[in-house]
């Protein structure tokens, strides 16, 4: 069976990479993942995204400052958490989609990849944010979602 969306080997070891290297990570840490356009429809690390959050992204209320208003993308993040003590951290894939996206396609494509991503990611949760993280509300929600 043929299909649409390809993960390439450099993807998979970034991703795998990622996994390894964030394991006992003490901050937030994030990887972007997007789809390039037509023809190759290959998913792959945003690096413009990805090298800005780790200069920027100290907590989940500056995610949205690095993420485009206007396109989804798939968000790996290495959340710490320290609930009962004990510090661990959390493999989270976040499905980013802006409630301003306008092209009906890049919704389709992104909610068709979904299950490749998440199966390659293997996270500990899947959470799907369309609220764009602009009120306080709003980054409280993702928190406790997170955290639960």
């Amino acid at each position: 069976m043929s299909q649409l969306y390809q993960l390439s080997d450099h993807t998979r070891a970034a991703i795998r990479q990622f996994r390894l290297a964030t394991s006992r990570a003490d901050a937030l840490q994030t990887l972007v993942l997007a789809i390039r356009p037509r023809p190759s429809y290959e998913i792959v690390v945003d690096n413009d995204a990805t090298e800005e959050a780790a200069g920027e992204v100290s907590g989940l209320e500056d995610l949205a400052e690095v993420l485009p208003d206007n396109t989804p993308r798939f968000v790996l993040l290495a959340y710490p958490l320290s609930s009962d003590g004990r510090q661990r951290t959390a493999l989270v894939l976040l499905h980013w989609k802006p409630a301003t996206v306008v092209s009906q396609e890049w919704k389709m494509l992104y909610a068709g990849a979904t299950e490749l991503v998440r199966s390659e990611c293997a996270p500990n949760k899947f959470l799907e944010v369309s609220s764009g993280l602009e009120e306080d509300a709003d980054v409280e929600d993702l928190r406790s979602q997170i955290e639960a």
